[in-house]
């Protein structure tokens, strides 16, 4: 609980449609948990899974939403996220993209993910210089 995270994120293939982030306060024994998404096209979406359910989009009135601050098409991004406090908070190479109140989920595991999306047989990113360490 009440956590930063960070993680450099390549994209070998350079798909721009596919999505990458990070996952937190993933519960136990469901699918419950937040991401926090970006795509290599310059959008973002910081969202609520629960099992059974559709994902809500807590940002941008349930969408994915662009941001200028999201440099399009690099080879590698810097991805952070604050989970705590009931605050949830979306970094892209050090620039504070987004950020939501949302306190459905207060503690659970945390983890990095990829999404091929739904026109994209697959998806090839590197994952590397996890780091995590407790909000103040």
């Amino acid at each position: 609980e009440n956590v930063n995270m960070e993680v450099t994120v390549t994209n070998n293939d350079g798909e721009t449609t596919i999505a990458f982030g990070l996952m937190c306060y993933q519960q136990e024994t469901t699918s419950n948990y937040y991401y926090l998404a970006m795509t290599p096209g310059g959008e973002y979406a910081i969202v609520l899974a629960a099992d059974g359910e559709s994902d809500v989009f807590l940002t941008n009135n349930d969408q994915w939403a662009s941001s200028d601050l999201i440099q399009k098409n690099q080879d590698s991004y810097r991805i952070g996220a604050d989970c705590g406090y009931g605050t949830l908070t979306l970094f892209v190479d050090g620039e504070l993209i987004d950020s939501v109140s949302d306190d459905t989920y207060t503690s659970g595991t945390v983890g990095v993910f990829t999404w091929s999306g739904e026109n994209v047989d697959h998806a090839d990113v590197t994952f590397d210089d996890y780091i995590i360490t407790s909000l103040q």
